[in-house]
Parts: C-alpha cells; sequence; structure tokens
C-alpha cells in the first residue's frame, strides 16, 4: 500500500513536472511574459515565438512601442533559462538573459502611463480567461530576473533638460540584494549629450534600478583628446541631478576658434548638472550648471588688450602673460551665465579679481585690476590718480566692463586719459614760475597764455596716449611735454638761447 502511494506521488510529481514544461512550452507561456515584460515597462510589448531545448527558450525579438518612460524598445537575439524551482513562492525563475542587441527610447517628459514595478517580481495573469481549472491555478503568476547580460545596447533619453544618445555598450544586470532593485554595469561604447560639448568614450559605469529610480554610482568616460571625465548623480522621470570632474582638458579645445592661439593652459573643473523645477503649469524651468574652474600652467598671448598695457607699461611682459592663478566660479540657467570669484594672475606683474554676468550677449562686470609699483609711471597721473595703492603690495584701479561679447568695452583706457590730462595741467603752474624766471618781459602774457595752455594739455593728453601706442611711451610723453612747454610764456627762448 505504501509503495502504491510512493509510486503516487511519484507520478504526480513527473505528471506536475511535464505538465508546467508542456505549458512553458506553449504560447500562453510567451503572451504571458509578455505581459509581464509590459507590465514592467508599462508599453505595449510582444514576444516571436519561442524555440526551446530543454528548459533554455529563445526568441527572434522582443517589441515595445507606445510606451510611457520607455517610449519604444527593440530586443534581438534573445534567450534565457527558466527554472523551475521557484514555482512553489509562485514565481519563474528567469536567469542567464542574453540579448545580442537591446534598443531603448527614453522621454521622461512623456506624460504616459508609466509602470513602478515592487519588485523584481512582475505579476501578470498566466492563463487566457478562457481556460481555468485545477492545475491552471497552481501556476505562477510572477517572474522573477536573477541576471542578465546585453552585448550591444543603445538608448536615447530626452529629458526638458536636453538629450543623450549612447551607442554600443555592454551591459551585465544582476539583481540586487534589495527586493525590486538590480545591479548595472557598462562598459565600452559612445556617449553624447546636450550638456556636454564633447563624445564621451565609455571606460565604465556602476549603477543601480530601484523603484523607478537610477543611481549613477560611479562612472568614467575619455573625453576630447586626454581628457577624464568622473560622473555620479541619479535620475527619476523629470528630475535629474549629476555631479562630475573633468580634469586634464586642454584650454584650446574648449574656446571658440580665434582663441585658440591666444590661450593655452589645462583645465580642471568640477561641476553639477540638475534639472529645473517643476512649474505651475507642469513645464520645467531652465536646466541648472554650477561649478568651479581652474587653469593651471595657463598662458594668454596675442590679445590685444595685452599689447594695449605692453604699449601703456613700456614694456614687453605683458603681451605673454603666464598665469600663477587662474580660476572661477560659475553658475548657468538657461541665457544667463554668472562667473563670480574670478582671479587671473601673473605673479610680479599683474592680478584682476571680480565677477561678469552675462545675458545673451550682453556683458555686465565690475572687475579691480592690480599692478606692481612702477609699471605706468610713464603715463602721467596713472599711478596718482587711477592706481591706487592697496592689499598685497599692488597698485588697484576699479574696471568695468559692458557692450557685448562681439563688441566689449571697458572705461579704464578712458580714465587713464583723462587723468594724464589732468597731471599735465597740474604741471602748469611750476612750469610757469620757471618761465617766468627767464622771461619777465613775458609775464604780461601769462593769464591768457595759461588758459590756453590749460585747453591744449587736455587735447596734448589724448594724443600723448595715443602717440604713446604708436611710437613707445617715451617718445610720446617726451612729444607730449615738448609741445606743451612750447605754449609757455619764456620757455622757447630759453630752449633757443641753450641750443646756440
Amino acid at each position: 500500500m505504501i509503495a502504491i502511494l510512493v509510486l503516487a506521488v511519484l507520478l504526480a510529481g513527473f505528471g506536475g513536472y511535464f505538465w508546467l514544461k508542456s505549458y512553458l512550452h506553449s504560447d500562453d507561456f510567451r503572451v504571458f511574459l509578455g505581459d509581464t515584460v509590459g507590465e514592467a515597462i508599462g508599453a505595449e510589448t510582444h514576444f516571436e515565438l519561442f524555440t526551446w531545448q530543454g528548459m533554455q527558450a529563445q526568441t527572434e525579438g522582443l517589441t515595445a512601442e507606445n510606451g510611457g518612460l520607455i517610449r519604444a524598445l527593440r530586443a534581438d537575439e534573445v534567450q534565457a533559462r527558466v527554472g523551475l524551482s521557484g514555482v512553489r513562492r509562485g514565481v519563474w525563475e528567469v536567469s542567464g538573459l542574453r540579448v545580442k542587441q537591446l534598443d531603448v527610447e527614453m522621454d521622461t517628459r512623456n506624460e504616459g502611463p508609466t509602470a513602478e514595478p515592487a519588485s523584481d517580481e512582475i505579476t501578470a495573469d498566466p492563463t487566457p480567461e478562457s481556460e481555468g481549472g485545477f492545475l491552471s491555478g497552481l501556476l505562477p503568476n510572477r517572474a522573477e530576473l536573477s541576471s542578465a547580460e546585453i552585448e550591444r545596447l543603445n538608448f536615447k533619453v530626452e529629458t526638458a533638460g536636453g538629450g543623450l544618445q549612447a551607442t554600443n555598450l555592454i551591459a551585465r544586470i544582476d539583481a540586487a540584494q534589495a527586493k525590486g532593485a538590480f545591479d548595472i554595469n557598462l562598459s565600452s561604447g559612445m556617449i553624447e549629450t546636450s550638456w556636454f560639448g564633447s563624445p564621451m568614450e565609455l571606460i565604465s559605469a556602476r549603477g543601480k534600478y530601484q523603484q523607478g529610480r537610477i543611481y549613477l554610482t560611479d562612472s568614467s568616460y575619455r573625453v576630447y583628446e586626454r581628457g577624464i571625465l568622473d560622473l555620479n548623480g541619479e535620475l527619476e522621470g523629470g528630475d535629474f541631478g549629476f555631479y562630475g570632474q573633468l580634469r586634464d582638458i586642454k584650454a584650446e579645445e574648449l574656446v571658440p576658434e580665434d582663441w585658440q592661439k591666444r590661450l593655452t593652459g589645462d583645465l580642471t573643473t568640477q561641476f553639477k548638472v540638475q534639472s529645473g523645477a517643476e512649474q505651475v503649469d507642469g513645464s520645467r524651468a531652465d536646466t541648472i550648471l554650477r561649478g568651479q574652474l581652474e587653469l593651471k600652467n595657463g598662458v594668454l598671448t596675442s590679445l590685444p588688450v595685452l599689447d594695449t598695457i605692453a604699449a601703456y607699461a613700456n614694456t614687453r611682459r605683458f603681451r605673454r602673460l603666464q598665469f600663477s592663478e587662474a580660476k572661477m566660479k560659475y553658475h548657468r540657467a538657461g541665457d544667463r551665465l554668472e562667473l563670480t570669484d574670478i582671479v587671473l594672475a601673473s605673479e610680479g606683474l599683474v592680478r584682476v579679481e571680480g565677477r561678469m554676468t552675462i545675458v545673451g550677449d550682453q556683458l555686465d562686470g565690475r572687475f579691480k585690476v592690480g599692478i606692481i609699483p612702477g609699471t605706468l609711471t610713464h603715463i602721467p597721473g596713472a599711478e596718482t590718480k587711477v592706481f591706487i595703492r592697496g592689499e598685497k603690495g599692488l597698485l588697484w584701479s576699479p574696471l568695468r566692463i559692458t557692450g557685448t561679447i562681439d563688441a566689449p568695452k571697458e572705461d579704464l583706457s578712458d580714465r587713464m586719459i583723462a587723468a594724464a590730462g589732468e597731471r599735465m595741467f597740474e604741471l602748469v603752474p611750476e612750469t610757469g614760475k620757471m618761465a617766468l624766471k627767464f622771461a619777465h618781459n613775458s609775464a604780461v602774457q601769462l593769464p591768457g597764455k595759461a588758459i590756453e595752455t590749460g585747453e591744449g594739455a587736455l587735447d596734448t593728453g589724448v594724443d600723448v596716449l595715443q602717440k604713446t601706442l604708436e611710437e613707445g611711451p617715451a617718445s610720446g610723453v617726451e612729444s607730449g611735454v615738448r609741445g606743451m612747454l612750447d605754449l609757455i610764456p619764456g620757455s622757447q627762448p630759453r630752449r633757443k638761447k641753450d641750443e646756440e
């Protein structure tokens, strides 16, 4: 009797196994699995016909469309193993999933339906409504994925702040310890995004998916010629935030073409980019980018303003500035860019500190410029009326920049010209006394001549700086002062007498 019971149990077990296996090989299981995946990604999903070798299934492809977050999906040459050990737990165990190529299109702006399964055990009705019975009630209605490998992953993501496209990535996915979570590892492939100005060659990336949220734990990319980008952050629907560091970038790779021969050095920047806040009407504010930038081994050459300063200072040292310090902070939202804590310094020569706001192409900058004493002694009044002694042992002057990116304007040159004219006018009384000593007979003409001299001196101040730029400061100042002396009563006779 006992033997008959044991035999009956064995037969029932084998019968149940073959019945389950028969169901797996049926078209009903293919439809069930398609519905399960469809519920997981919130899209209409369809598997091509399955072919079986034991418990190993293969299909030519999987397609999904009309989704919410996942707008479309296509998987080619899919194979996986389905285990029965989880049947008593009410799940189909899917392991060793391999996909030849997976193409995914995502849109975080889409308001369509999206699914956020509570775990990696996603459910669907395992049998058509027309079927039923005792055995059908024993079929699992959940599928549990333990691991997956994708030989070639291509995906495109559209967000309110821009787009991202990745091609030829290699992916490995494993179920994590936390319920409903997956560990994701990526390698190889290329990524292009509207947030970054260079294609990114993926070195490696590690992340996690849980409850509709993607966490990028760490990732590394090759960018530009020899630069490295490190990135981490998270993405959920239309919300995202990423932190990054960009290093070993040549300055000439980032600046406009007409600046590439003027600015050299190695750039390093730390930054954060995040989605703008959701508005009342459902739209999103502009993506926000903030960070700090530093230029190492920086050299600035062939810049017209440097040539002007060099002419003012009567030295060629300003024609090629080697930065001992060059850094700033930046904040960008829409077409508004704010540059703060700007420091540009060349040791023993010049230092510039300040901030700049750029809205569209309009400039609004407020700076202070520091130079070493003696730099502008060739310009009358420059180191007494324009530049004032201050911190770090330098002479400082404010500098205002306005205008547009294509036609910037600065106020320092005008103030230097005005100061030079004032200084020359101040010299007139002392020079007049010297003239009186040698020309008593011209004293009656002095008041009128002094007035004329004052007017002429202001014009001469402008001529001095113009001539300085053309022929060098020494010749310009000498010519200007000599021309001014010629206007003073008594000066010409003395000079003539000396020559004789």
